[in-house]
């Protein structure tokens, strides 16, 4: 069997509950919840009012007054402040139970089999599979056949399988040659959901009002953004700095926001100009730290 789990606390896990939960989370957030039906899960952006990435985080609709949030780069004292910002007179609760439970991330080419031994359907696309000791779904923010399992920090799900505990680096490989970006990491405070290309899934643009609305359908319109998200293979003689500018010539064209270390080099993400990407693709860009020619990575 190669089934391999990296195990840890979840950063967040918020249940949000009330007569007003859906409304509420309808206007905070860039995903339509109203039109999600029971059990499903999307992952949705919290931006701010100039369209700018302040959150990423899972969300699970379990009916209109109540939802499970879960963040991997937001911790929950920070995503209620967030959330708690616009309300006034919502009847509205939040409560962390991040201490409750541990996250699995699980894959691996038989990574599927392990709910034959938690006696539950493996989970598909959108839907969640749950039970008193079980949150489930089919990863969309890792590498494909990634599977995100929420259990009781006291609970051990693996009685019958054989499984491989590992470290995170090997998920954050697999997720950076994907270009899968992380929130905020990657794409944060100073970004656009468009430029880590979260729009396509993470941007509902037939939603009613919400924070950062104006922007994303201004961007939409005009169809264009000048700075796009890139995975980068390269080599250093000392460990690069994050962030890291990347210059063509003497003129700065982008950014390292994050970097792997991998058994040839270095892999990371990288927010790159347009005017950058000729140099890009022809080796040319530099950081100011000794390292050798940078390329566009290719799986």
């Amino acid at each position: 069997m190669s089934i391999f789990i990296h195990r840890c606390p979840p950063p967040a896990y918020l249940h949000v509950s009330g007569e007003d939960a859906q409304s509420y989370l309808q206007s905070q957030l860039t995903i339509d919840l109203v039109s999600m039906g029971s059990d499903e899960i999307r992952y949705g952006l919290r931006l701010n009012k100039k369209g700018k990435t302040q959150a990423g985080l899972y969300v699970i609709k379990t009916d209109e007054e109540n939802f499970l949030l879960i963040s991997r780069g937001t911790t929950c004292p920070e995503l209620v402040a967030l959330l708690e910002e616009n309300v006034i007179a919502d009847e509205i609760e939040f409560c962390d139970r991040s201490s409750e439970c541990q996250l699995l991330t699980v894959y691996g080419p038989d990574a599927h089999l392990l709910f034959n031994d938690l006696k539950q359907p493996c989970p598909s696309s959108h839907k969640v599979v749950q039970d008193t000791n079980l949150v489930a779904f089919l990863d969309p923010r890792l590498a494909p056949s990634t599977f995100t399992l929420v259990v009781p920090h006291d609970h051990n799900p693996f009685t019958n399988q054989k499984v491989t505990f590992t470290q995170l680096d090997e998920i954050e490989k697999a997720r950076i040659q994907s270009t899968l970006v992380n929130i905020p990491n990657e794409i944060g405070p100073d970004e656009l959901p468009q430029e880590g290309g979260l729009d396509k899934d993470c941007v509902d643009f037939r939603k009613g009002c919400y924070l950062g609305q104006e922007v994303m359908a201004r961007i939409h319109a005009m169809g264009k953004i000048r700075r796009q998200t890139v995975t980068l293979a390269f080599d250093s003689t000392i460990i690069p700095e994050i962030p890291s500018p990347l210059f063509d010539g003497a003129k700065q064209v982008g950014v390292l926001k994050s970097f792997l270390k991998v058994e040839k080099g270095y892999l990371g993400i990288a927010i790159i100009h347009e005017n950058g990407m000729p140099a890009l693709h022809k080796g040319k860009l530099k950081m100011k730290q000794n390292t050798s020619k940078i390329n566009l990575y290719e799986s």
